[in-house]
């Protein structure tokens, strides 16, 4: 994994196309990471749904540490349910 400041792109854009195969390259703003780049080959949709499915994997993991740390890991359908309706009356 490569780590690209936004200064080196701006001055050296051709530094995005070095990505192959299985490497992942970092943009990094003032030295903090905020965009990853990666090769697609041959199938687009394929390796979008792949991030896709690695985020939602993530956000769901975090949604479960939440759960554990406010116990709220034990609840019945029911009040599942309550919790759905309210957060849907609020919006």
């Amino acid at each position: 994994m490569k780590f690209i400041s936004s200064r080196e792109i701006r001055s050296n854009p051709a530094r995005l196309w070095e990505v192959t195969g299985d490497d992942e390259s970092v943009i990094t703003v003032n030295g903090k990471p905020r965009a990853i780049v990666v090769a697609v080959g041959d199938d687009l949709e394929e390796t979008l749904a792949s991030l896709r499915r690695a985020r939602a994997f993530n956000a769901l993991e975090k949604i479960r540490i939440y759960a554990r740390k406010k116990g709220i890991k034990a609840l019945s359908d029911q009040e599942i349910e309550q919790e759905i309706n309210q957060s849907r009356a609020g919006q």
